[in-house]
């Protein structure tokens, strides 16, 4: 098995199987290695597992590429332990016939299977035997106090244990009846959670320490009486025996239910009451001690934290999983916007931007010849780039329009180079496809050609849709114009309006083009062809750069 060993500048040092027939390496997120400095271009190179051997490439890079301190210009096949440069990385190749890698499997011992089981409580702890003399009996109910003082250790140890890391809240109230299980004269028991003002809102499933007694025994009441204790109080509390627990007196509930013995206790968290953790015993009055009712208490104080730890990393993952699921269409700007805004609302504002159309030349029959898959897989491949480099140059993804994309520049935040912006982007995307074409053999994907149009003007962006359904988007003439340049753009071509040419300086070649008609206006449009082919000196300035 070949694989990369990278080392980064600050010393860290990583590894990458190589896996793939050609595996991309850049700065750009859609790469397969991403190597996050300014020193790597955004597609630097590729390394390609071929039948004769591993090779690098350089693609067209600004750093260039270095194999052993040599700068390569071509094609260089890899020996085991070469050492490749890009930017200030350095990723030594490690070519090893593992066939005769023995692997020895550890063999646990019975012993190690019975202190696991003594620790969970599936088999009892041991037991002094009966004392012999008189003057043991002293000694024996020493014995007897520091077992069961062992046993509630053990309990309190094994809860915290088993909650920790659990972040479902459904894990964690099933794991701590199990808990409260252990507790000596606890027969069932249920965890009932409570919304943030304090109502019911789910119960879970009733646990007994004997499942064979769940026929048969009677409903669990907790009556509102109970609960209005907990609420008040926030403390545990301990119902040694109902008919004499002048608390709930008036609850005739309880009394029906022929509850003798319960503890109950409140799960909180920093800021809430999270809901209520209960246990009783039907047989025998008092069958719980002030020492039970404190390892119960210290069990749902665990709970407690455990669910307020779960309920915020949900909160913290949901915020992540909406940011993503913005970002996959939305610059980092309306992201951030949206995510600051959460009650944004219908409507929009005129602005002046630059509209960008890119659009893959004959897909529709280039995909006849592949297979779906393949299809898919092209595709992703194209707008995970492109969306890369449209968003390092402050674009927002509009939408994707079968394999066209739209972007634009200019919304909602104007950078004052949106212009500019827009049409080294498009410079960028058709060189991106110049070096991605070169693999295109090895890949076994047809050669890609994208034609691009651009247009400047005034648009309405806003929030358009309905109040269940919003899109960030925009919408005018601008737009409807920007889209039929595209439409007149071959593949490998950057057509843009005059109104984009006009906010351009000396840096970019254009050449006039005839007078255009679009459909849907009457008067025909100038447009211009942005040369972006770079001549040899323009290679060597970058190269030096």
């Amino acid at each position: 098995m070949a694989r990369l060993i990278i080392s980064s500048p600050d010393g860290k040092r990583g590894i990458l199987e190589l896996t793939k027939p050609v595996v991309t390496i850049g700065r750009g997120n859609a790469n397969d290695l991403v190597l996050n400095d300014a020193s790597v271009s955004r597609f630097h190179a590729v390394v390609k597992l071929l039948e004769d051997g591993v090779f690098i490439s350089d693609r067209g890079s600004t750093n260039g590429v270095l194999v052993n301190q040599q700068q390569i210009a071509a094609d260089t096949r890899l020996k085991n332990a070469d050492i490749v440069q890009i930017g200030l990385y350095d990723l030594r190749l490690e070519d090893v016939d593992e066939k005769n890698i023995q692997v020895r499997r550890a063999e646990w011992s019975s012993t190690f299977d019975h202190l696991v089981r003594a620790r969970t409580g599936q088999i009892p702890l041991g037991r002094s035997g009966p004392p012999d003399t008189t003057s043991a009996v002293d000694h024996a109910q020493r014995v007897k106090k520091l077992e069961r003082e062992n046993y509630l250790l053990t309990v309190l140890y094994e809860a915290g244990k088993a909650l920790q890391g659990k972040l479902s809240i459904e894990d964690i109230g099933q794991q701590v009846i199990a808990l409260a299980a252990l507790i000596e004269g606890v027969e069932r028991g249920f965890v009932m959670l409570l919304d943030e003002s304090g109502e019911v809102m789910q119960q879970s499933e009733v646990i007994y320490r004997n499942p064979e007694n769940a026929a048969n025994a009677p409903q669990i009441i907790l009556s509102k009486s109970v609960l209005d204790v907990i609420r008040k109080e926030r403390q545990p509390i301990l119902i040694e025996d109902l008919t004499a627990d002048e608390r709930f007196s008036g609850s005739e509930s309880l009394k029906i239910s022929g509850l003798r013995s319960a503890m109950c206790a409140p799960l909180l968290g920093r800021n809430r009451l999270f809901g209520v953790l209960y246990v009783d015993n039907m047989e025998r009055a008092s069958a719980f001690t002030q020492e039970e009712l404190n390892v119960f208490a210290l069990i749902a104080a665990q709970t407690g934290a455990a669910i307020d730890n779960s309920m915020a990393h949900q909160k913290i993952a949901h915020q992540a999983q909406q940011r993503m699921a913005l970002e996959r269409f939305l610059s980092p700007e309306v992201a951030e916007m949206a995510m600051a805004n959460p009650d944004i609302r219908l409507g929009g504002v005129n602005q002046k931007v630059t509209v960008m159309f890119a659009d893959i030349r004959g897909f529709t029959t280039l995909s006849e010849s592949l297979e779906p898959e393949r299809v898919v897989e092209l595709l992703n491949e194209y707008f995970t780039r492109v969306t890369d480099v449209i968003f390092d140059h402050g674009g927002m993804i509009d939408k994707y329009i079968g394999d066209a994309v739209m972007a634009v520049f200019g919304a909602p935040i104007s950078k004052g180079n949106d212009a500019a912006r827009a049409v080294e982007t498009a410079v960028q995307m058709q060189r991106l496809m110049a070096e991605i074409n070169r693999d295109a053999q090895a890949r076994h994907w047809p050669e890609l050609q994208i034609g691009i149009g651009i247009n400047t003007g005034l648009v309405t962006a806003g929030n358009i849709g309905s109040p269940r359904r919003l899109d960030y988007t925009v919408v005018g003439d601008t737009v409807n114009i920007a889209s039929r340049i595209m439409d007149s753009a071959d593949g490998g071509k950057i057509l843009i309006s005059e109104s984009t040419a006009d906010e351009l300086d000396q840096n970019y070649r254009l050449r006039k083009l005839p007078l255009k008609r679009i459909r849907g206006r009457s008067e025909p449009v100038r447009v211009f062809s942005v040369e972006w082919r770079a001549t040899p000196a323009e290679k060597t300035k970058r190269r030096s750069e």
